[in-house]
């Protein structure tokens, strides 16, 4: 029997009982150690994804999708909370002595550069003072690797990408109009495609063009660039590193939809139905 293909997966991490024989009393105690950066990243594809499918289905039809809006908004957060869960993850490891073993995130790194982000780790109140970019520049000087270049496109496009970020979270509602000064945000001009729901409207580009799949595809596949980029100067294999090549569906804890091609057609279909006609 073939599962029907709007079906849903769910591989979840599990702690197996463990059986131990033992003379006299003992104290076992047994945790997992959880990191957050994979579901993230994959949280801001995926809902990119679903932003794209949707501004297909019904571009030329309507202006705004609710839907649509919601996708695009939560691809770009969690673009930026993938971000900085990655480096929380490796200073938090450092701090918590987690490099001992021999295929740990940090076991690549020397003795020294570990103690150093350990030590950085405490005296910043767990990198509440910090950055999310200054915690990869450090990282890179701790591990005696070049540092970031912040002229070129990939330190710029995280940049961007957390500005627009912190934009959209920390909103504040301003009248705008076509013929208006540029926006702080016109500056993303030409970095993505704009929103295909609101061709050839009259309206100003941030924010109605500028939320579109175009946005949220390129935030996650900024910040990820940025993340590439410093592991593979420090020489580690993070987290995500290891989840995203094996799969996603692979991944303790990660929930995925199984999306097949009629599938897609019907749920565009139904949302071009119940879509009122363009103005």
């Amino acid at each position: 029997m073939t599962a029907p293909e709007d079906a849903e997966e769910r591989t979840d991490a599990i702690a197996k009982p463990l059986t131990v024989e033992v003379r006299g009393s003992v104290d076992l105690r047994v945790s997992i150690r959880s990191y957050s950066s994979g579901h993230l990243l994959w949280t801001a594809q995926h809902e990119a994804e679903l932003a794209g499918q949707v501004e297909a289905g019904l571009a030329g039809k309507v202006p705004f999708s609710l839907e649509h809006r919601g996708y695009v908004l939560s691809s770009i957060i969690a673009s930026v909370a993938f971000l900085e869960a990655m480096v929380n993850e490796l200073f938090q490891d450092a701090a918590d002595g987690k490099a001992s073993q021999p295929d740990g995130y940090l076991s690549p790194l020397s003795a020294d550069c570990r103690r150093l982000m350990a030590d950085l780790w405490r005296a910043t109140r767990e990198g509440k003072r910090l950055g999310t970019i200054e915690k990869f520049e450090r990282l890179l000087s701790f591990a005696q690797a070049p540092p970031l270049d912040r002229g070129g496109q990939v330190y710029e496009n995280a940049m961007l990408t957390i500005r627009l970020r912190n934009t959209l979270v920390h909103f504040r509602p301003e009248d705008r109009s076509a013929e208006d000064e540029a926006h702080e945000m016109e500056r993303l001009i030409g970095k993505f495609a704009d929103n295909a729901l609101m061709a050839g409207s009259g309206n100003p580009w941030w924010p109605y063009k500028a939320l579109g799949y175009g946005a949220a595809d390129w935030a996650h596949r900024s910040v990820k660039a940025l993340a590439d980029q410093v592991s593979d100067a420090v020489g580690i294999v993070p987290n995500y590193r290891r989840q995203e090549p094996a799969g996603w569906e692979q991944a303790p804890g990660v929930r995925t939809r199984l999306w097949g091609r009629a599938s897609i057609r019907r749920r565009r279909a139904r949302r071009a139905a119940r879509a009122p006609d363009a103005p």
